[in-house]
């Protein structure tokens, strides 16, 4: 009496038996002929993600957007926009209004302040920007998100005395404030 082993070696009972219990050799031939079989799909696709995500950052891009971004504002412009600017931040209900502006780039530039012609204009709007880049920095958390977006009483007065500031430099250089 010994051990009687019947199995079917046919071509099918043999692919059933390895569909439902493949070995380690099966999975990884699987895996690999997947692998070539969807690699240009795959590659067209990271393609297609990668150019889709260049043209969203290109919007927000510093070098295209913000570096003249009104860099063409006469001197007497300057101050007016960077109060505006100070009072969106004041007022601001989301992340998008406390960073609405850049005070590193456009009229803040060293190019464009460099091209006013009194120096102590020149000087007051210098401070300002660096002040204005400070508060940004300083109390960005209190604004990271839009349903927690609280801007500080102190940011506020902060911001209030750099306008003042503005105003008086604005006034000394013999501009005239523009009516809202």
């Amino acid at each position: 009496m010994g051990l009687v082993y019947d199995e079917d070696n046919s071509r099918s009972a043999r692919i059933k038996r390895a569909l439902l219990s493949p070995s380690k050799r099966t999975v990884l031939i699987a895996a690999v002929l997947l692998l070539l079989i969807l690699s240009p799909l795959i590659m067209k696709t990271i393609g297609t993600a990668q150019e889709g995500i260049g043209s969203v950052t290109a919007e927000s891009d510093l070098d295209i957007n913000t570096a003249g971004a009104h860099a063409d504002l006469e001197d007497s412009g300057i101050a007016p926009f960077l109060v505006s600017q100070g009072e969106i931040m004041m007022a601001a209900t989301s992340p998008k209004h406390w960073k609405v502006g850049n005070y590193r780039f456009g009229v803040c530039s060293s190019e464009r302040v460099g091209e006013i012609t009194d120096t102590s204009y020149s000087a007051a709007i210098v401070e300002a920007c660096d002040v204005m880049y400070d508060i940004q920095g300083k109390y960005s958390r209190d604004c990271y998100l839009a349903r927690t977006c609280d801007v500080k009483s102190t940011a506020k007065d902060e911001l209030i005395a750099v306008a003042n500031d503005l105003k008086t430099a604005h006034s000394t250089a013999g501009f005239i404030w523009p009516n809202p």
